[in-house]
């Protein structure tokens, strides 16, 4: 029993040793983003502000064109069947300087990096953490997985066998209780140390839990072969306290069993109440089950009721507006008496209180990236995408909604809770970097618009902005066109370029399509090493040196792509402009 107790306190102790050299790796980071005064009141707690006075266009919500036409002027796109490209006009740089000069000569001016991040600059080391292996975990996370691994073997095996000492097992898993509870929690206390959202440690929270789950089955199995050779298995199943530890194995194995993605994809519902019950009879049946667990069950309480606390500080029950853009599939959710409190890049939990999204469809509760900026008096625009079947009885609502006179769509309104924000770009500051380029999918384009917004909004010495969006349907740039639009214009400081790329062939004539500067249309995948490097170029061309921010938001299969071409990327590119920044949003975390 004391080598038991060391092994498990020392085997704490060094997991949280681990939190905290990341911990004290993040902390430049926390220092660059809290030093500036308007971080404190940004990213925590969604309120209403008085709205600053804009003449930005809101989103095109006048579905009767399939695409922008203007006959007065030549086209700005010209397609040709025989041709898969499509040129865009070049726009002028201000203090335009020769990158030969800077790249052989290495004639850098020395401009401070604000946001100070290792992963910037080291290029070939990050790159190698970063690259895909295995179930799309990179290198990184599978070491950090790994070495959790060794130390809960370690301690379960050290002079220690699992038929003749099965105590070692359970207690082990006891003392994992607080961190699988710590790591589940939306208002994560391991990741506000770490600077990451929740979502980027749940691949952790699932690992924890699958060895809770092994280490559980592991312990019962041994009692059991151990009463079975002395012949007292019936005596030792009619007592209260191995009934209760029967109890807490069932609850872990049925979190195992829904956590599984199975389940999850087929039936959501099940794997949120599975959850729920078995979470808190687990914690009961434990305590009754061995009172040595009554000190893990207790963190692990804390660690579950503050979540909740603050969850519940975080949420708004509120009215919103519902409106459909049928070529984006997406709903668009405007929440006007929400206006300020989240930081580009971050998301909330919605959830419509609404008969109209079924029998059950009013208590589910899913994650929207927020698609604009702070302090408009549009409030909060969400973009839901049409993918399942909640999102879908979402965009139906929306579809009946009533039309004024002109005919633009009025909207429906609907009572909504949101709860937020959450996740984001963690301590990075956008804005402390030259250049940014945004790889966006569908509606992750919702990352792109909100990032962009507010990089324009916000005074910034970044030089050069480009937006790559890789859509299915062509019709679906009509929408935010006017957007995009609006952000070119409004940015003559910043050189700011969209490039959509659609992959479904379509029948639709393109000829007579007029897009303005910066905006370009073509078909096909993006070559995403030609854009990233023209990135780079382009921002030391405009005298930019302090970095370029990479993010990228949509399938695991466009960040995986993302993240290989900037691993592949040239260094010494990488190393005059400042280094690269890489984050990733990816869907169905």
């Amino acid at each position: 029993m004391a080598l038991d107790d060391d092994l498990v306190y020392h085997a704490d102790i060094l997991i949280f040793g681990i939190i905290l050299i990341f911990t004290l790796a993040s902390l430049p980071r926390a220092y660059a983003r809290f030093s500036r005064r308007s971080e404190w009141s940004q990213g925590h707690i969604l309120r209403s502000v008085v709205p600053l006075p804009s003449t930005r266009p809101k989103i095109n919500l006048n579905l009767s064109l399939s695409y922008p036409v203007d006959p007065q002027k030549a086209p700005f796109v010209d397609f040709d069947p025989a041709d898969s490209s499509t040129t865009c006009e070049p726009l002028p740089y201000q203090n335009r300087v020769r990158l030969a000069f800077v790249v052989d000569e290495k004639a850098l001016p020395m401009i401070p990096n604000r946001d100070p991040t290792a992963s910037s600059l080291l290029h070939h080391v990050t790159s190698l953490f970063r690259h895909r292996i295995h179930d799309n975990y990179s290198v990184g996370q599978i070491l950090l997985m790994l070495a959790y691994i060794s130390i809960i073997f370690y301690v379960s095996f050290y002079k220690s066998n699992p038929f003749t000492d099965p105590h070692r097992a359970g207690f082990v898993i006891t003392s994992q209780i607080p961190f699988v509870y710590a790591l589940a929690t939306k208002n994560n206390i391991i990741g506000m140390m770490v600077g990451v959202g929740y979502e980027k440690l749940n691949y952790l929270h699932r690992l924890v839990g699958r060895l809770m789950v092994i280490g559980a089955n592991v312990h019962f199995l041994g009692y059991v072969y151990k009463w079975s050779l002395a012949g007292t298995i019936s005596e030792k199943l009619a007592e209260d306290y191995i009934r209760w530890g029967i109890v807490a194995l069932i609850c872990l194995d049925l979190l195992g069993f829904c956590s599984t993605e199975y389940v999850r994809s087929k039936s959501y519902n099940l794997f949120i109440v599975s959850h729920v019950v078995s979470l808190i009879i687990f914690l009961f049946a434990a305590c009754y089950h061995e009172p040595t667990c009554v000190p893990y069950v207790m963190a692990a309480c804390v660690f579950y009721i503050l979540d909740h606390i603050v969850r519940a500080v975080k949420t708004r029950v509120t009215i919103a507006k519902l409106r459909p853009l049928p070529e984006l599939g997406i709903t668009r959710v405007e929440v006007p008496s929400l206006n300020a409190g989240w930081r580009a890049g971050q998301h909330v939990r919605l959830r419509v209180l609404s008969s109209s999204m079924g029998w059950w469809g009013w208590s589910e509760v899913h994650p929207f990236t927020i698609a604009n900026v702070t302090e408009t008096s549009e409030g909060m625009v969400l973009m839901c995408k049409k993918t399942g079947r909640w999102t879908s009885s979402l965009f139906n609502m929306a579809q009946t909604a009533t039309y004024g006179e002109t005919g633009m769509e009025v909207g429906r309104d609907v009572r909504v809770m949101v709860e937020g924000p959450y996740g984001g770009v963690g301590h990075t500051v956008m804005s402390s970097y030259s250049g940014a380029m945004f790889v966006v999918g569908g509606s992750g384009v919702s990352f792109a618009l909100s990032a962009v917004q507010d990089l324009i909004q916000a005074a910034t010495d970044v030089k050069v902005i480009d937006i790559i969006w890789s859509i299915q349907d062509p019709a679906s740039l009509t929408p935010l066109l006017p957007l995009f639009t609006s952000m070119i214009e409004k940015s003559p400081s910043t050189r700011v370029n969209v490039r959509v790329f659609y992959t479904r062939a379509t029948g639709t004539t393109f000829d007579g399509m007029y897009l303005p500067p910066g905006i370009s249309f073509m078909p096909g995948r993006p070559k995403l090493n030609k854009l990233l490097d023209g990135a780079i170029t382009d921002t030391m061309a405009a005298g930019g040196f302090n970095g370029v921010f990479v993010g990228v938001c949509g399938p695991v299969a466009l960040a995986n792509s993302t993240a290989r071409v900037v691993k592949e990327s040239d260094i010494r590119l990488c190393t005059a402009v400042g280094g690269i920044k890489l984050h990733e949003e990816t869907f169905g975390w």
